[in-house]
């Protein structure tokens, strides 16, 4: 069985690789970018919560919850988003919500939840409309991140590329 270093060593590397497509698309495909952002934070947080040993190697590769779980770790120690934001802890702290709220879009997350409809990825139907809507249309965090006066998009990849430059010093 490889070790725990092992998959935490490689759920960052393909989080760095889904990191440069989501800048790669931008927001030419906003609903696309959203989702591989989404894909870097999960793989992001898999990869810092199996080196800190805050998983193990079963949950990691069995749960799309991660980055809800290291959210909830830079929320309760402070020092570690002063690690991130080089010395200044509030650097990223309005980024978090934009994390969570992007691993809630993921499609196993919302399957069967009637108040979380919209999703990364496939169609769905809107309940108020009885519409089939799909995320390069309807997906609200992809609508802000095409909209030219909203930074979501830019404080979202700084915030990964950060994440992932600093992984093996959170979990110190």
């Amino acid at each position: 069985m490889p070790s725990r270093e092992a998959w935490a060593e490689a759920y960052l590397a393909q989080a760095a690789d889904d990191l440069l497509a989501a800048h790669a698309v931008g927001t030419a495909a906003p609903a696309v970018m959203a989702m591989l952002l989404q894909m870097t934070f999960e793989k992001a947080a898999k990869g810092i919560l199996l080196l800190g040993k805050n998983i193990d190697v079963d949950k990691a590769t069995n749960s799309h919850a991660a980055a809800s779980i290291l959210v909830a770790q830079l929320k309760r120690e402070p020092e570690l988003l002063k690690i991130i934001g080089h010395g200044d802890q509030y650097a990223y702290k309005h980024v978090l919500p934009l994390v969570v709220e992007l691993e809630r879009l993921h499609p196993q997350l919302v399957q069967g939840d009637p108040v979380r409809e919209q999703q990364l990825e496939y169609p769905w139907v809107d309940s108020a409309t009885n519409q089939v809507h799909w995320p390069a249309r309807h997906l609200t965090i992809a609508q802000r991140l095409a909209d030219r006066e909203s930074t979501e998009g830019q404080r979202l990849t700084r915030f990964a590329a950060a994440l992932l430059m600093h992984a093996g010093m959170l979990t110190d």
